[in-house]
């Protein structure tokens, strides 16, 4: 991915190279950048993937990487709210797998800026909305703020016989 020339960042315009052409998609504000932001944790509610290694199954990993295409997809049509890029039914038509993860890079590039590594950013997003409500939370470890832990009694405790 080459850096953004200072023309495009001076126009706020992303450059990006689907289906064969390069469009022109204009960066989102800063409203509407927090907007995607949050809106980033629903891209793909609901789903699920087995919890063990051992319990994938290669239709797991089929339907894994479709979620997977799709999360993305779903990155960068949400972040394109003028449609510069054709719309979902064009990029599914004409862009390769590839060019919407970089399409979601250069996207993420600009509404994160501080963040060091884009790919593992939209790593951890795309896990995330994958796997995101399959994830037990666990039932040991650190309380809420402000809950507090059951004194524990000062008796010895004795076996009943």
């Amino acid at each position: 991915m080459e850096p953004r020339s200072a023309e495009d960042v001076l126009a706020g315009t992303l450059r990006i190279a689907v289906g064969g052409v390069v469009k022109a998609v204009p960066t989102l504000p800063i409203k509407a950048t927090r907007e995607w932001q949050a809106s980033l944790a629903t891209v793909a509610p609901g789903q699920f993937a087995p919890k063990d290694l051992d319990d994938w199954t290669p239709g797991d990993a089929t339907d894994f990487s479709s979620l997977s295409l799709d999360t993305i997809l779903n990155i960068v049509t949400s972040y394109d709210r003028t449609g510069a890029l054709g719309g979902r039914e064009w990029l599914e038509e004409h862009a390769d797998p590839r060019q919407l993860f970089t399409a979601a890079e250069q996207m993420a590039e600009v509404a994160f800026p501080f963040a060091d590594d884009q790919k593992m950013l939209l790593a951890a997003l795309v896990v995330q909305a994958v796997v995101g409500s399959s994830l037990q939370k666990p039932t040991s470890g650190p309380l809420p703020i402000g809950a507090s832990r059951r004194p524990s009694s000062k008796r010895p405790s004795t076996r009943a016989s």
